[in-house]
């Protein structure tokens, strides 16, 4: 009995907080939130323009987004299925925690996902107001991150967080993370990128690790290159390293035998589809 009196308060306690985060920071609709270019204009108006609002974090569906604050760009990958894909749940956390966030209405499209076409967003205030690139595609995301406040790292044995978002259909798990190691391959002024994915054991010993991503089967080493035609089976990604954005590259399961192919080979640049 004393056990329920104790549990009670908890339960109501967790739903009150709960309420408050829905009312203070409500999900809306993709539409829902789309204004026309008179309202939009109006906004900008009677604001100023000021990069200390910022989005902190944003969510369509339920999956967070890519913020590349260098350009102002937030990078949607849609998943094929979802049948709320080009109308998605869209909730936010800004460094004001009175921003409201507004999109310029335009309808998203197969045509506009298979270009480089950019939708607009803003966040505002009473006072402020910061706008944002909105780029929707069809691809996987890989985001490689490593510690910029750290050494600066060389080229060789870097190491790294790797997310990888999956958005392919019947795709089992959508999120994929992984600590590995990553090495630079240059090449006339550009770069390829090979990964290692490992893993520590209990006793903190580093070990390969495994995974099984975009259906392949489990392996620890990838290939990223912007070489098109790599005769296996590989996959167009949005790479960001850092949640900066490198571009697209094709990412393939490495060779056992003689390591990742890069160094003793050529690869040409290919252009965004």
């Amino acid at each position: 009995m004393k056990r329920i009196k104790v549990l009670i308060p908890v339960i109501i306690l967790t739903a009150l907080i709960i309420i408050l985060v829905i009312l203070l920071n409500p999900s809306k609709r993709y539409e829902k939130l789309s204004i026309d270019e008179g309202k939009w204009e109006s906004l900008q108006a009677s604001r100023q323009a000021s990069d200390d609002l910022q989005l902190e974090k944003i969510e369509f569906n339920d999956y967070s987004l890519i913020i590349d604050e260098g350009t102002d760009t937030i990078y949607y990958s849609i998943v094929k299925e979802n049948q709320t894909k080009y109308n998605p749940n869209v909730s936010f956390e800004a460094s004001d925690n009175h921003a409201k966030l507004v999109i310029l209405k335009d309808e998203i499209t197969d045509k506009k996902v298979h270009s480089d076409y950019q939708f607009k967003m803003m966040i505002y205030n009473s006072d402020e107001y910061h706008i944002y690139n909105l780029v929707c595609t069809d691809f996987p995301i890989v985001n490689i991150n490593y510690d910029i406040y750290g050494i600066m790292p060389k080229e060789k044995n870097i190491d790294v967080e790797v997310t990888v978002f999956d958005n392919m259909e019947k795709s089992s798990k959508r999120i994929t993370n992984s600590q590995g190691v990553l090495n630079i391959l240059k090449e006339e002024g550009r770069k390829d990128y090979k990964l290692k994915l490992t893993t520590n054991s209990p006793g903190k010993n580093e070990r390969e690790n495994h995974l099984s991503i975009f259906q392949m089967d489990p392996h620890n080493e990838y290939l990223l290159t912007q070489e098109e035609e790599l005769g296996q089976k590989n996959f167009k990604v949005e790479l960001f390293i850092n949640n900066e954005y490198q571009g697209q590259y094709s990412l393939q399961q490495g060779n056992k035998k003689n390591d990742i192919p890069g160094e003793q080979e050529k690869f040409a640049p290919a252009g965004r589809q």
